[in-house]
């Protein structure tokens, strides 16, 4: 009874002291960095922000017009006949919710374009950060924005960089 309790003590610090000695490579990266600040993820940005800027340009323009034909119509509200007046105002009421409309969708067109880009990104980037794992004998991967405290030797961020740099320069946006 004695001997087989020494062996079960035995197997229990084997199993404990090996447990200890079976460190897995952890790295981490930070993925938000890699898809502002590499080559691709900066010619997306870019690209959206001209377009957004033609977008707000273009809308502003519009905007300027429909005030301009809104204080014609309060100029004209006492030269005009009551029905004529609400005409125009029912018309100048269109002419702004399509403008509005017109505004939306610019907005949410120009989200899914870079939400379909920057998933595109990631989706080149996951390829590429398995390689560098593997190369690297690294086990486990994690986003830094879900670490707390870890040691800087431990992020990969500007190594991945270099290598999307290298692989990935242009994403095509639709």
């Amino acid at each position: 009874m004695f001997n087989k309790f020494k062996i079960i003590l035995i197997l229990f610090f084997l199993n404990v002291f090996n447990f200890s000695y079976a460190a897995e490579k952890i790295a981490y990266i930070d993925i938000d960095f890699l898809l502002n600040e590499s080559i691709a993820g900066k010619l997306i940005t870019n690209k959206l922000e001209m377009q957004y800027k033609s977008d707000i340009k273009k809308f502003k323009t519009t905007e300027n017009k429909l005030i301009d034909e809104e204080k014609k119509l309060v100029a004209q509200k006492n030269i005009l006949s009551p029905d004529e007046y609400n005409k125009k105002i029912i018309k100048f009421k269109e002419k702004v919710k399509i403008f509005n409309e017109d505004k939306n969708n610019s907005m949410k067109i120009l989200n899914q374009i870079k939400n379909k880009s920057t998933s595109i990104l990631i989706k080149n980037i996951n390829p590429i950060i398995e390689e560098y794992a593997i190369q690297n004998s690294i086990d486990i991967i994690l986003p830094k924005n879900a670490i707390l405290i870890a040691k800087s030797d431990l992020e990969i961020t500007n190594e991945i960089l270099k290598l999307l740099n290298e692989k990935i320069k242009e994403i095509k946006i639709e």
